[in-house]
């Protein structure tokens, strides 16, 4: 299936944009020391002033500028790698508590996926933003005295919450796709071969939720960057909302984080569009690279499976009749 995942023109293409926006700003930290270009007034040779901040698209810098001068694409390179790396890496925290508990329900406690399953299902009605605002309120926005928890605690806190609220989901839906796997014939024929939980695990069940999880992977990474977006709007930036209090002014983020930027240049829709629509765009751009991926995947699923069936039909039909006399003597030594 890997060959055809390469040869996937959508898969690939939403992978290049990835990649290289992720290359670009860890090169801009790295070699750039994370700083962003700026320019709060334009002059002329003799010094008076002839422009200032904020700057449209295609003049001073190619997307425009924010009202204090800084260079918007600049801020969404330097802000990729961030943004991208947290919704990777609550996708792959999701995919594996969700895939672990899931195959300890599958496993060992078949008879309890439905009760579980009854259980957790409101989960998939409630939205994710609501509660995930209510309980993140109080640890990422700013107090007059300041914050109550250091960074690491509040973007850990944050971490757990969007990633615990998706495990049970995914958990009963992989328990699910286990039990099914547990009753075709060759799981039979595995457990009275003297195949163990985790041998069976290992050799018949894993292969088969390999492709699954590719993509249901992918899906989460986009649903964690839409929930992101969300709670940007609502001034819940990642990591803690920076208030000044004194000056005023809008919610900040102390970082160039995609969500914070959304945030804070929300209310300049209604004046100068094209800041808000920067950050919004990125995050529309990233998500639609997601989904040329999943498309791409799933594509070569298909190919790799019309593949196997056009390459060896005799053989997978010489498979099954082994298969079914091998089972029907099981059976037979069974009864007798």
């Amino acid at each position: 299936m890997f060959k055809w995942i390469i040869r996937s023109k959508s898969f690939m293409a939403g992978f290049l944009f990835l990649s290289v926006l992720m290359l670009l700003s860890i090169g801009n930290t790295v070699f750039n020391n994370g700083e962003i270009r700026r320019d709060a007034f334009l002059s002329d040779e003799e010094g008076n002033i002839i422009d200032a901040a904020p700057y449209p698209p295609f003049t001073v810098f190619p997307l425009g500028s924010d009202l204090d001068g800084y260079d918007l694409l600049h801020m969404m390179i330097e802000g990729a790698k961030i943004t991208i790396g947290i919704a990777l890496v609550i996708a792959v925290l999701r995919i594996a508590l969700g895939l672990l508990i899931g195959s300890l329900l599958g496993m060992y406690a078949r008879r309890w996926i439905a009760l579980f399953e009854k259980v957790f299902s409101s989960f998939t009605l409630i939205p994710l933003t609501l509660v995930a605002a209510f309980l993140l309120h109080g640890v990422l926005t700013m107090q007059p005295e300041g914050f109550t928890n250091p960074f690491w605690k509040r973007a850990l806190f944050e971490v757990f919450i969007l990633t615990i609220y998706a495990v049970p989901t995914l958990a009963i839906f992989q328990a699910n796709e286990i039990k099914r796997l547990h009753e075709e014939d060759f799981m039979e024929a595995a457990s009275v071969l003297g195949g163990g939980p985790w041998h069976k695990m290992k050799v018949h069940i894993f292969p088969h939720l390999k492709e699954n999880l590719m993509q249901i992977s992918i899906q989460q990474f986009i649903q964690v960057l839409i929930v992101l977006s969300h709670l940007g709007v609502l001034n819940l930036f990642f990591g803690g909302t920076f208030v000044d209090y004194g000056a005023g002014g809008p919610p900040k983020s102390m970082y160039y984080e995609w969500s914070g930027l959304v945030g804070t240049y929300f209310r300049s829709l209604n004046f100068h569009p094209w800041i808000a629509l920067v950050p919004i765009g990125f995050f529309t751009l990233t998500i639609l690279a997601a989904q040329l991926m999943l498309n791409g995947i799933k594509k070569a699923s298909e190919q790799a499976e019309e593949e196997k069936k056009t390459r060896h039909p005799q053989s997978l039909l010489l498979q099954d009749n082994y298969d079914s006399e091998e089972l029907f003597g099981l059976h037979k030594r069974k009864e007798a």
